[in-house]
C-alpha cells in the first residue's frame, strides 16, 4: 500500500494488519498486526481502539482486541490457516505477544459504541457485537483490566438459523440499524436485510455521546500513556521497570518504545540483566529494532536460564534467518525445564534454517507465503530419537513428530524395552498405533499382558492393537479380569467389535456380572452396551432416551486420560477426521486448542448435534455423478473443466465436469449423528473432559 506522499506498508507471510493514513492519504503507517481477520473498528467512549477478529480454522475463541500502537496479537499468514503453530499465539501466550480482552462466539463481524445510541443506562460504557454464525447480538459489559479491559457478553437479540447479524450504525438520534445477511451462503442471494434495534418506549434512554466528541477521560490508561510519550534517554530507568511489569500492555509499551534509537545503548545492557522480564523485554525491543550485529548477543540469550527468553531467542534466529547460529540452537534444549512449547519451537527453528526456505521467503517465489515448504532436514528426527545422549523425555517429544512412523517400525519397538524410560515407552506405543504390522501388534500385546508394566502403557497398548490387522482376542480375553480398570475397560472396548466367537460373548457377559457386584460402573458400562444386542441374563443399566437427559448426564465430571483413549478409539473414530497435537485426520478442524474456543456445554452440543452449526470453513459439499456414485468433502474448487473436492480418504480429487451430474451444499455436518450410540455414559464423559483439557 503506498500512500500520497510515497509513504507505504507492506508484508509478505505476516498477520492481518490494521494501518492509518491522514485523510488526505499522506503518512501511511502500520498500527498493529497479528490479526487473523479484522472485520470492525471503533473508538468507544474512552478513545480506545477496538476490533473484532474472527479466528484461525483450529484456534479460538474468536476475540475482542483493544488495539494499541505496534501491537502485535500473535498471528501470521505464513504459518497457515489453523493457527496451531509454534511461532504463533493468539491470547498473548508467545512473549511479545498481546491478549485479546473478551472471548466472542463465532464469526464476529460488527461492533458499535453503545454509548452513541439512544438506549438504556446500562448500556454507557459497554459496546454491541453481531455474531454472524451464532444468530445473535451481543452486549459487552467492558471492565478495566490493568491499563486495558477485558469483559463478558450477554445476548441482547437471537434468531433463528436465518439471521446472520452484520454491521451496525446510528442515526442522528441515536437509533440503531444493523444489517442481516440472512442466510449463510456466500454468493450474494438478495435476501440480505436491515432491522432497527430501539429501547422500549416505555424506558428512558440516555442521550447518545456524540461520534466525533472528545473522549472521556480514562484514568485507568493513563500509564499507557505516558510511557507511549517517553522519548528522553532519561526516561530509560522507568521504561526498564515497565518491563517488570505484570501487565501484558504495559510492558509492551515500554518495548515498543526501547525500539527507539534514543535507547540503543540501554537496551544493549538490560540483554544482560539479572533480572529475566527485563533481559527478555529488553531481547524484544532489539528484535524490533531491527539492530545489526547481534548474533553473540542471540547466542548467549540461546542458553539463558528463563524458558521464556530461550524460546524467544530460538525465535528470534528463525524469522531472522540466523543460519550462522544453526549450531548453537541446541543450547536452548540443554538447560531444564525443557516444555513442549519449547521443543516444538526448536524443530521450527531448524526447518526455518533451511537455505531453501530462506532464499524462497526473501525471494517470494510463491504468490503465498504459507506455500513455501519448511521441511526438517532428512532424518532428522530419526537421528534426534535414536540419539541415547539426548534426554529421554526429548526423545518421547521427537516421536510425536515422526512423519512416517510405518518406516520406523524397528527404531519404534526397540524403544519399547522394559529398561526405557517410560515416557520414551508411552511414546511409541502411540505411535506404533497407526501402523499395522504383525510384528509390532506381538510386541504391543505382550506390553499390555505384563502387570508389571505401568498401567497407562498398558491400555495405550491395548487401544493402538485395535488398529492392527490380527485378532488377538483370545489372548486379550483375560485382561477382562485384569486388577487395573483401566486395562479392563480397554480390552472390553478392543472385544465389542470381535463378538464374532460365542466364547468372547460368554466372557463379556460374565464378566459384566462381575462388574455389577463390584460397582466398577464404567466398565459395567462398557460391558454393557458391547451385551445390548444379546438378551443378556443380567439387568442393563440405563441409558438416556433423550438428548436432554444426554446434556444432564454430560454436564460435569470425567477422565480426560480415559477419554483421550476414547478421541483415538475405534468406536468414536474422532481421530479419522480430527486431529490433536498433530496426531489425527483433517477433514475436520484441529482441536488441539479447543478448550479455549467451547464451553463443556457447546462441546457436548457439537456431539450431540453435529449439524445444528456448521462454520463455512467447514461446510461440507455433493458431487453427484452421472454414474450415480456420490462423492462427499470438505472443500470445493470449481474451475472451468473440472472441480475439486477434499475427502476424507484421497485429499483433493478432481472431477472433470462432463462426468457430473449434480453438486452442492450438504445440509447436514459431515460429522455423523449417533456418537452417543456408540459410546457409553462415561466414555463421553471423559471424551468432553479431555476436550474440554485441550487448552
Amino acid at each position: 500500500m503506498v500512500g500520497t506522499d510515497n509513504s507505504y506498508v507492506s508484508g509478505y507471510g505476516d498477520g492481518g494488519n490494521i494501518v492509518r493514513a491522514r485523510p488526505d492519504g499522506s503518512k501511511l503507517e502500520e498500527v498493529a498486526t497479528g490479526f487473523w481477520n479484522p472485520v470492525d473498528l471503533k473508538f468507544d467512549e474512552k478513545g480506545r481502539l477496538l476490533t473484532v477478529d474472527n479466528d484461525p480454522d483450529s484456534r479460538g475463541p474468536n476475540r475482542l482486541v483493544h488495539v494499541v500502537p505496534g501491537g502485535d496479537y500473535g498471528y501470521k499468514s505464513l504459518y497457515g490457516g489453523s493457527g496451531i503453530h509454534p511461532y504463533l499465539a493468539w491470547n498473548g501466550e508467545l512473549p511479545g505477544t498481546l491478549p485479546y480482552a473478551v472471548g466472542l462466539g463465532e464469526a464476529p463481524s460488527g461492533l458499535l459504541d453503545a454509548s452513541q445510541a439512544a438506549l438504556p443506562q446500562d448500556y454507557q460504557g459497554q459496546v454491541l457485537a453481531s455474531i454472524w454464525e451464532e444468530s445473535r447480538v451481543v452486549r459487552v459489559n467492558l471492565a478495566p483490566k490493568g491499563v486495558s479491559v477485558t469483559g463478558s457478553t450477554q445476548v441482547i437479540v437471537e434468531g433463528d438459523h436465518e439471521f446472520r447479524p452484520v454491521a451496525f450504525a446510528t442515526d442522528s438520534k441515536g437509533t440503531v440499524y444493523f444489517t442481516d445477511w440472512v442466510l449463510r451462503d456466500y454468493p450474494n442471494h438478495g435476501r440480505g436485510r436491515i432491522w432497527k434495534l430501539a429501547a422500549r418506549p416505555d424506558v428512558k434512554v440516555t442521550k447518545p455521546h456524540q461520534p466525533y466528541a472528545s473522549p472521556l477521560q480514562n484514568n485507568v490508561g493513563e500509564p499507557l500513556r505516558k510511557i507511549y510519550a517517553a522519548t528522553s534517554p532519561a526516561d530509560g530507568k522507568q521504561l526498564m521497570k515497565a518491563l517488570q511489569s505484570e501487565d501484558p500492555f504495559l510492558r509492551h509499551a515500554a518495548t515498543h518504545v526501547l525500539t527507539r534509537p534514543a535507547y540503543q545503548q540501554q537496551v544493549l545492557e538490560a540483554t544482560a540483566s539479572p533480572d529475566p522480564d527485563v533481559r527478555l523485554g529488553a531481547m524484544i525491543a532489539l528484535h524490533r529494532s531491527g539492530q545489526q550485529d547481534v548474533e553473540p548477543i542471540v547466542k548467549r540469550l540461546l542458553s539463558d536460564p528463563d524458558v521464556r527468553v530461550r524460546q524467544r531467542a530460538l525465535l528470534w534466529v528463525g524469522q531472522e534467518g540466523m543460519t550462522a547460529l544453526r549450531p548453537d540452537i541446541n543450547r536452548a534444549l540443554a538447560i531444564n525445564p525443557v516444555s513442549p512449547d519449547l521443543f516444538e519451537t526448536y524443530l521450527e527453528t531448524v526447518k526455518h534454517l533451511s537455505s531453501a526456505f530462506i532464499q524462497s521467503y526473501r525471494n517470494k517465489t510463491e504468490p503465498y507465503a504459507k506455500s513455501i515448504k519448511r521441511p526438517l532436514p532428512d532424518q532428522f528426527i530419526q537421528n534426534f530419537i535414536s540419539d541415547k545422549s539426548r534426554p529421554p523425555e526429548l526423545r518421547a517429544m521427537a516421536i510425536r513428530h515422526l512423519e512416517k512412523p510405518a518406516e520406523q517400525v524397528r527404531l519404534l519397538t526397540s524403544l519399547l524395552a522394559a529398561g526405557n524410560d517410560a515416557q520414551l515407552r508411552l511414546e511409541a506405543v502411540r505411535a506404533l498405533a497407526s501402523v499395522p504390522n504383525e510384528e509390532g501388534a506381538e510386541r504391543l500385546l505382550q506390553l499390555a499382558l505384563t502387570p508389571s508394566n505401568p498401567t497407562t502403557i498398558r491400555a495405550e497398548a491395548l487401544l493402538s492393537l485395535t488398529r492392527q490387522p490380527v485378532d488377538l482376542s483370545a489372548k486379550v480375553v483375560p485382561l477382562l479380569q485384569d486388577a487395573e480398570p483401566d486395562v479392563q475397560i480397554e480390552a472390553a472396548r478392543y472385544l465389542r467389535a470381535r463378538l464374532s466367537s460365542e466364547e468372547f460373548r460368554q466372557a463379556l457377559q460374565s464378566n459384566f456380572k462381575a462388574s455389577i457386584e463390584v460397582k466398577e460402573e464404567p466398565l459395567q458400562q462398557q460391558f454393557a452396551l458391547a451385551l445390548s444386542p444379546s438378551n443378556a441374563k443380567a439387568p442393563l443399566p440405563a441409558r438416556p432416551s433423550s438428548l436432554q437427559e444426554w446434556e444432564h448426564e454430560l454436564a460435569a465430571g470425567g477422565n480426560p486420560q480415559r477419554g483421550r483413549r476414547v478421541f483415538y478409539s475405534q468406536q468414536s473414530a474422532c481421530a479419522s477426521c480430527h486431529a490433536v497435537q498433530g496426531r489425527g485426520g483433517d477433514l475436520g478442524p484441529d482441536l488441539t486448542n479447543v478448550g479455549l474456543s467451547k464451553s463443556r456445554s457447546q462441546l457436548v452440543s457439537s456431539i450431540l448435534r453435529p449439524s445444528e452449526e456448521v462454520t463455512p470453513e467447514y461446510q461440507g459439499w455433493f458431487i453427484k455423478l452421472k454414474d450415480g456414485k456420490v462423492h462427499q468433502g470438505r472443500q470445493i474448487d470449481i474451475g472451468g473443466n473440472s472441480i475439486k473436492l477434499y475427502t476424507h480418504t484421497a485429499g483433493f480429487v478432481s472431477f472433470p465436469k462432463k462426468e457430473i451430474l449434480d453438486y452442492g451444499m450438504i445440509k447436514s455436518s459431515l460429522m455423523p449423528e449417533g456418537l452417543e450410540a456408540r459410546l457409553t455414559v462415561s466414555d463421553l464423559r471423559d471424551l468432553i473432559s479431555f476436550l474440554e483439557a485441550k487448552k
